[in-house]
Order: structure tokens, then sequence, then C-alpha cells
């Protein structure tokens, strides 16, 4: 073997191995990092954290637990706002800035107040995963306070509460036009926006759930 040309062609050969790993070194946390971690305990929807987010702190203090995600814009139909989307596996977290309407920007010296969080690997606080339907959310978390179907232009469908868990509005899909919701609806998404607590006479008579 000639040791002559076997030199020069390792030398090569590290050369590039190191020029290759340089480049991967020198990626942008941004590329590396395309989805938020998932904490230990899953993708909990929780009132003060969602998944490892704190729902009270301001949007850069969430952003350097996280900081993969890129702006986005929260439709409500009829209502917009400015928001930044997290990113997760089984999941999709939004952090609503409202005073900040469509063609604003989210600052990241503000607290969102909505957050809201679609997918199917979403847990409600006690760790269980969010019920696909009304009538699953009804069975475990009743009693339920519960929109009419009142089909609209400007209204984002059907929404329901639990009186167990006030700070969570879960909305629904529904496929008729009937006024009563049916327990076949979907759970599309959970919000948190702000509501700490119902007026006691929603939730007093309906102890008796589920019906």
């Amino acid at each position: 073997m000639n040791l002559l040309l076997v030199a020069p062609v390792v030398a090569l050969a590290a050369c590039a191995g190191a020029d290759s790993n340089r480049a991967h070194d020198w990626q942008p946390q941004s590329a590396v990092n395309r989805i938020c971690a998932t904490p230990p305990r899953g993708l909990v929807v929780s009132r003060d954290t969602v998944a490892s987010l704190p729902t009270h702190a301001t949007l850069g203090e969430i952003k350097r637990r996280c900081d993969a995600g890129d702006t986005t814009l929260y439709d409500a139909v009829g209502w917009q706002a400015a928001a930044w989307a997290f990113p997760f596996e089984g999941a999709r977290v939004v952090a609503v800035q409202s005073k900040h309407g469509d063609g604003d920007v989210v600052r990241d010296n503000e607290v969102p107040d909505l957050w809201t969080v679609e997918g199917d690997s979403v847990r409600l606080p006690d760790g269980q995963l969010m019920p696909r339907t009304l009538g699953a959310l009804r069975s475990r978390y009743a009693p339920l306070v519960v929109d009419e179907n009142i089909p609209a232009d400007d209204v984002d469908g059907p929404h329901a509460r639990s009186c167990r868990l006030p700070y969570l509005l879960f909305a629904l899909a529904v496929d008729d036009t009937a006024r009563q919701v049916p327990d076949s609806a979907r759970v599309t998404r959970v919000d948190l926006d702000g509501v700490d607590s119902l007026p006691r006479h929603l939730c007093s008579d309906r102890r008796g759930e589920p019906r």
C-alpha cells in the first residue's frame, strides 16, 4: 500500500467530518428544536400552566421555556387577535394577546390573556386525556353549563364549561341544527379565557347531572 497516498485521503475525510460537525453545530436553534418538549406529566392544561408553559408570565418569559413556534392569527369568527403558536407533539398551544388585533403583532413584554389548546394529546388537570365528545365530558366532569346551538355567521359555535373546572372553556362542533347540543357533539378545543368561577345559580341546579 502506498502510505503517501493514504495519509492525504484520511486527512481529507477527517476535515470533511469536522466541517460537517461544525455545520450541524451552527444550525439555528429553531431549526433543531422544531417542537416544544413534552413534560413528564404530558400536555396538561391547568389554571397556571399549559404543558410546561406558565400562563401568568409574559410572552418573552414563556418563549424562554420553548423557543419553537411562530406568530399566528387567532380567529374566533368575526374577531381576530395576534397570537403565538407553540407546537407540541400531538398538540398545538396558542397564546393570544386579545388587545392586539389583525395587522398588529404580539408583544414579548405582555402577558397572554387567552390560551387555546387542541390536539389528541391534550390532558386536563386530573391527568386524563381531554374527552372527545360532550357526552364523555359530561360523564366525567358534570355538572356542565352548555350553550344552546344557535348557528350564526358571527358565532364561534357552542361551548361548554364544567362547574368543577370553570376556568376551562370547551369548544364544541355540532353536525345538526338542533337547538340543544347533543352528547355526540365533538370537543375540538379547550381554552383558558380568564374566567375563574361560574355564577352559583348556573351550577346549583345541575348537581343531578348527567342527563
